[in-house]
């Protein structure tokens, strides 16, 4: 599967927040869970909003409430995602 660069960015960017013990682990995560959602869609390439929502799938439900704020610190709007964040 592709990855444009803005996506391939973003990941590099929430990994780098990512504890280096486990930040291989859930590298590998999020792009499994990436381009099973772009593949999904029917889509040939993974953009920022599909590895917005494979970060968010791939954080433990208990750990969801800190996103919203790592989101801003990135630049990301979290309310375009706040139906995923309840989730």
């Amino acid at each position: 599967m592709d990855w444009n660069e803005a996506a391939e960015d973003l990941l590099h960017q929430v990994l780098m927040t990512t504890p280096l013990p486990v930040r291989e682990q859930i590298a590998s995560q999020i792009r499994q869970i990436a381009e099973s959602i772009a593949g999904t869609e029917g889509k040939q390439r993974v953009g920022v909003n599909t590895v917005v929502e494979a970060w968010i799938a791939a954080t433990p439900a208990a750990l969801r409430g800190e996103l919203g704020r790592q989101m801003e610190k990135l630049g990301l709007d979290p309310d375009e995602f706040a139906g995923s964040l309840e989730g």
